[in-house]
Parts: C-alpha cells; sequence; structure tokens
C-alpha cells in the first residue's frame, strides 16, 4: 500500500530529516523524486492544511498575515517585482524592526512546519529569526533575547527560530527553542557558520514534529541548482511543547544606522488536519 505524506514527511522532504518518517532515504527506494513528492504535497489537501502566499496581489492580506514595524521602520508592502514580492526596512534607527506574523493556530503535535525565500540587502549590523513562536508582548522585538547562553524573552514562551544577530558574541545562525511552560529549557544548535550573502535569495524552513523541532537553510539564488542545501540539517529535540499552538513568524532588524532592506518573495505553512 502506497504511504499518505503527511505534513511531517513534507517536513522531511525539505529539511532531509532521516529521523522522520517518509525521510529521504524512504524516497528514494520508493523511486520517486523528492521534487515530485514536494510538489504533490500541495494538493493533498484532505489530509493537510497548506497555506502559500506568493504575494500577487497589491494588498497582503490582513486576514492572514499580522505586520508590525518601531521607529523609522517600514512595514512590509507589495513591491510590484516580477513573480510577486513584498518589501519592507528596518529604517535607520539602532534596533529598529519590521516583522510579518501568522496566526496561533498551528502546533507541532500536528507536525506543523514553514518555510520562507527572501533576502537582505545590507548583512552588516543585523538580526533576523524566522520560525514558530507564541504571540510576543511586543511584536518589534525578537522572542530570542540572548543566543550566546540560550535564553528568550518579550512574553515568549514556545519557541524554535533560526536566528542571527551581529551584536552578539556569536555572529552567524543557530537555531534555538526553549518551552517555559514545559520546562523543556533553552537550547541551541549551530548552523555551521552560515550567515547569509547580500543580495542573495535564501529559503529558511523550520518544522516542527511533536515536541521535536528541525531546520535547513537552502541557498535559492542559483537558477541552475536552485535548492543547494547551504547548511546541514539541525535538529532540537524536546524543543517546545507540541500542543501549544504557535504561529509562523519572521523578524528583521537592523542593529546600527544603516538600513536593512527586506525584499521577502513567498511563505508555506502547512500542518496534518
Amino acid at each position: 500500500m502506497a504511504k499518505i505524506l503527511t505534513a511531517a514527511d513534507y517536513g522531511a522532504l525539505l529539511t532531509g530529516n532521516a529521523g522522520l518518517p517518509g525521510n529521504t532515504r524512504w524516497m528514494e527506494r520508493m523511486g520517486t523524486p523528492r521534487g515530485v513528492l514536494a510538489a504533490m504535497f500541495p494538493r493533498m489537501l484532505d489530509s493537510v492544511v497548506y497555506v502559500e502566499d506568493d504575494f500577487l496581489e497589491d494588498t497582503i492580506s490582513s486576514t492572514r498575515w499580522n505586520l508590525a514595524a518601531d521607529g523609522t521602520a517600514t512595514t512590509f508592502a507589495w513591491a510590484a517585482a516580477e513573480g510577486g514580492t513584498v518589501q519592507g526596512s528596518t529604517g535607520a534607527t539602532d534596533n529598529g524592526y519590521h516583522a510579518i506574523n501568522g496566526d496561533v493556530i498551528w502546533s507541532g503535535d500536528k507536525n506543523c512546519g514553514m518555510a520562507a525565500r527572501f533576502k537582505l540587502d545590507v548583512v552588516t549590523g543585523f538580526s533576523f529569526e524566522i520560525g514558530f513562536t507564541d504571540a510576543l508582548s511586543d511584536e518589534t522585538l525578537p522572542a530570542v533575547t540572548d543566543v550566546d547562553t540560550p535564553a528568550t524573552g518579550n512574553g515568549a514562551t514556545d519557541v524554535a527560530v533560526i536566528h542571527l544577530d551581529t551584536d552578539q558574541t556569536l555572529t552567524t545562525a543557530a537555531f534555538v527553542s526553549e518551552s517555559t511552560g514545559s520546562a523543556y529549557a533553552a537550547q541551541k544548535v549551530n548552523l555551521g557558520t552560515f550567515t547569509p550573502t547580500a543580495a542573495k535569495y535564501y529559503t529558511m524552513v523550520v518544522q516542527l514534529n511533536g515536541n521535536n523541532a528541525f531546520c535547513a537553510i537552502f541557498n535559492s539564488d542559483n537558477a541552475q541548482n536552485p535548492i543547494l542545501q547551504a547548511s546541514t540539517n539541525k535538529s532540537l529535540v524536546t524543543a517546545l511543547e507540541g500542543g501549544t499552538l504557535v504561529r509562523p513568524h519572521l523578524l528583521i532588524g537592523t542593529r546600527n544606522t544603516t538600513a536593512k532592506v527586506t525584499d521577502l518573495d513567498w511563505i508555506k505553512v502547512w500542518q496534518d488536519r
């Protein structure tokens, strides 16, 4: 009997995680290219919830996304670019941020995952985080307050994000999680020495599987090889409480007085029904 592709399987396809059902080894044994299965997944709407926003409309959906900006930052707005893109700026005020968040309706127990394709024009004196959090006290501040000695704050209780902050001692990307309500201590795993290149698109993926979390980063700015893995897959065990509702989250900030412009091409979010 053919195996039904679940939300966890889809995350395994994107993160290459061999610990999840439907991993790439299983796909190879089945003789089906992972790209074909990944393309099929959004059509399996009887078993999964799947949202993909390619930002083709000139107004960002206010029911699907919540936008935030502070200081001189500007919220994401349609850029009328080829193929659909939204753009925003951190502004030139030190510690200025802008963010786009979904609603708190997703959970690790239903294997929620997300991916976003974006680029930054400047990659010095900056910060970003992408993944899942619950609602924050201030949506223009990050959930991770310290990456060197991992800690979260800003009202966050359940967090699993790829985080980078050049104001920290660790100035390259790390995968950070914490679940204060379930006493899962703050933890991190370094993503090699990854830091983005200016004006280059990357696709970043975070997949939850119960209380566990996985991530991967892909260089998606190469027309000859659009899914070139830029960092090895990383995982965190007992990362956050899978039964707690969370939302997809992307936040970018400047850590000096130079503005950072973010071009966001698309966001995808999925989970089991």
